[in-house]
């Protein structure tokens, strides 16, 4: 009976210790991914700025590149834990798919709207008199 007892001992002491260890890590990792994401926000946005890119070009392609890397750290994270990504990975891009498919009319929109700001025809502050 003793011996039973030391052995759940021990081996609750080893499970506890990994699980620790793993969530320290995990921890780390956040960390450590929100600053370099933060940091190259930065590099681009000063990257960006510096050519002389149309400010609202900025915050679209600044903040679809902070999901896209948050997404990615949260895989990353989830992959240290042992959680199978490809099935996480395929859900994904289900989704985006679905969601594509959903907002098509509205994703047109929205392309031509970034055709408008990447061609720039307009700046921000100019007048457009509209119908």
């Amino acid at each position: 009976m003793q011996t039973d007892v030391n052995e759940i001992v021990r081996t609750v002491l080893n499970v506890g210790t990994r699980v620790a260890l793993q969530l320290i890590g995990a921890f780390v990792m956040w960390f450590v991914g929100r600053r370099l994401i933060d940091l190259a926000m930065r590099l681009v946005s000063r990257a960006m700025a510096h050519q002389n890119i149309d400010t609202t070009l900025v915050g679209y392609v600044t903040s679809s590149l902070s999901v896209l890397l948050n997404v990615v750290l949260v895989v990353a994270i989830l992959g240290f834990f042992g959680v199978e990504t490809t099935s996480f990975a395929a859900v994904l891009a289900a989704g985006g798919v679905a969601i594509g498919v959903a907002w098509s009319g509205m994703l047109a929109n929205f392309a031509a709207g970034a055709f408008l700001i990447i061609l720039r025809p307009f700046k921000l502050g100019d007048f457009v008199p509209a119908g």
